[in-house]
This record gives structure tokens, C-alpha cells and sequence, in this order.
């Protein structure tokens, strides 16, 4: 991928090393990624990467759009599964997610007053996996969630979000009216699945192309995500992904009760949609990221 490769991974070596937090949680300045990790080091480039990972305890990340990059971006398995799982009171889970929602920006050690809008965004983005627009007015803001079917019914999405919403005002301090929308951007086209063999992420968004700009570093990065059916991985790669990424979805999903056939349906998701070959041993330890049981 890199013509001068060793001379980069020598310079690299060279540089200070980072500071090493205490609650192993960082985040990035360069890609605005936020990790879980033992080391101050790219998890996914450790070798290349310039960037040293920002300890929470020493910069605060500085917007809640990282949230809002891993929604959009990494795969709708947790999102599904969310939606699988969410069988209970739609207001009871509402005020249990808003409360994971917060408690998880306080872990992390957001400053998130100054940005309420993003957010309510971000927090919409993270349980639908859905692209958020709005419609900003005087005295109201009209949010609108994008193919939220892909992912949710919509009707239960929205009896969740609708009294969740109220719930983050409260707490944001909004005075605004708010009411939410719907809209079907790619209708009846499949969404994109990709992997990197750069970083060995895997995307979804948008609808499938043969190879995508990496949508978190498009200017910077020069690895090419590939479409899923051209290119060879495993449930490893996408195991080594969610054991670094924060475990915001594991927080929604362990608020909620469990449910029967929950691993079975993640295996499903993992089979028929993304066609990986799965060991028990792995759709274990993936479950166990995603707080899925039964």
C-alpha cells in the first residue's frame, strides 16, 4: 500500500510514545475514532500511524459526531440486534436507554452542553444506525430519519424515540418543539457492505459499489474498502473491530431484557447478510461484545 512503508515505520517508531490512560478509553484528533484499549496506540495501524491516541483523562473527546461516525459507518449488526431486542414498554426503554446515553458521555468525559443539537443527533444515530437530518426553525426543529427500515419497524422505532426525545430535551435544556420524521432514500437497493485489508474494518452505508473512499479519513487515508464479495475475511476481523470500539452498544443492549433466539438471529445477520463462516467459539465472544444473550 505504501511505496516508502519501512522508512514510515521507522519514523514512526521513533516518535514519543503516548500517554496512557488510566480507564483505557482514548480517542483520536486525526480521525475522531474513540477506542477501548490497553496501549496508546492506532489499533488498527499500530506500525504506520503517526497519531497517538488521545487519553480521556487528559483531552476530553471533542464532539459527539465520534459517535455519530461509528453509527453511520461500521455495520448495522448492533443497530438489528437493538431492534430485535427492544420487545418491552417503548417508554420504559426510552428512559433506560437516555440514561445509558448519558451515563456513557459522562465515562467518556464529553463536554457535551455546548453541542445539544449534535447530541440528539448522535444518540438518534447510534440506536438506528440511520442518517439524521433536520429542519431548524424558530422555537422548533423537525428531525428526519433516513431508510430507517433497513434496520427497525418504524413504528416501534419511533414510539422509543418519540418519548426519548422528550427525555433529552430535559436534560439539554432545549425549549424548542421537536417532532421527528421519516424518509426513504434508497428504497429497495441494498446498502453497501465493505472491508478494508488495510485497518480490517468493515463498512456499511450508501448502496453497494465495487470500492469506496474510506468514509472516516476520505482525504488522508489510501487504503481502498472493497465490496464484501471481492475480497477475503473473517468473523476475527470483525471480533478485533468491536473489542476496540466503545461499548456504547453493549450498554443499550444489556438495558434491555433478553430475549430467546437473540445469539441465533445475530448468527443469522452474520450468515445471510454479510456471509461469514461462524464457529461457536467466535459468535460467543461477539455476542458477549454486542450484550446479546439467549
Amino acid at each position: 500500500m505504501f511505496k516508502n512503508r519501512e522508512m514510515i515505520m521507522a519514523k514512526v517508531a521513533e516518535m514519543p510514545t503516548g500517554e496512557k490512560s488510566q480507564s483505557n478509553r482514548y480517542w483520536c484528533l486525526t480521525c475522531k475514532m474513540m477506542f477501548s484499549m490497553e496501549d496508546p496506540v492506532c489499533p488498527y495501524m499500530p506500525k504506520v500511524c503517526i497519531n497517538s491516541p488521545i487519553p480521556i483523562e487528559l483531552v476530553g473527546p471533542e464532539s459527539t459526531i465520534c459517535l455519530e461516525k461509528i453509527g453511520l459507518f461500521y455495520p448495522k449488526i448492533p443497530q438489528k440486534m437493538l431492534a430485535y431486542l427492544a420487545k418491552g414498554n417503548p417508554k420504559e426503554i426510552a428512559e433506560k436507554w437516555v440514561e445509558v446515553y448519558f451515563k456513557f458521555l459522562e465515562d467518556w468525559n464529553f463536554e457535551y452542553k455546548h453541542e445539544p443539537l449534535q447530541v440528539l443527533k448522535s444518540f438518534i444515530i447510534s440506536i438506528s444506525g440511520s442518517e439524521t437530518g433536520q429542519r431548524i426553525r424558530s422555537g422548533a426543529i423537525t428531525l428526519v430519519v433516513t431508510d430507517i427500515e433497513k434496520v427497525w419497524d418504524a413504528n416501534r422505532f419511533f414510539a422509543i424515540l418519540k418519548p426519548a426525545l422528550e427525555l433529552l430535551k430535559a436534560k439539554l435544556n432545549l425549549k424548542e418543539v421537536i417532532t421527528v420524521d421519516s424518509l426513504d432514500i434508497l428504497g429497495d437497493m441494498d446498502t453497501g457492505k465493505y472491508y478494508c485489508p488495510m485497518c480490517s474494518k468493515f463498512f456499511e452505508f450508501s448502496t453497494q459499489k465495487d470500492s469506496i473512499t474510506c468514509p472516516l479519513m476520505a482525504q488522508k487515508c489510501m487504503a481502498v474498502p472493497t465490496d464484501i464479495n471481492k475480497i477475503k475475511y473473517n468473523l476475527d476481523h470483525l471480533i478485533r473491530v468491536y473489542d476496540c470500539t466503545p461499548d456504547l452498544y453493549k450498554r443499550f443492549a444489556l438495558a434491555l431484557d433478553s430475549q430467546p433466539g437473540a445469539v441465533e438471529q445475530l448468527r443469522t445477520i452474520l450468515t445471510e447478510e454479510w456471509q461469514f463462516e461462524i464457529e461457536d467459539k467466535a459468535l460467543e465472544e461477539l455476542s458477549n461484545l454486542f450484550g446479546i444473550r439467549g
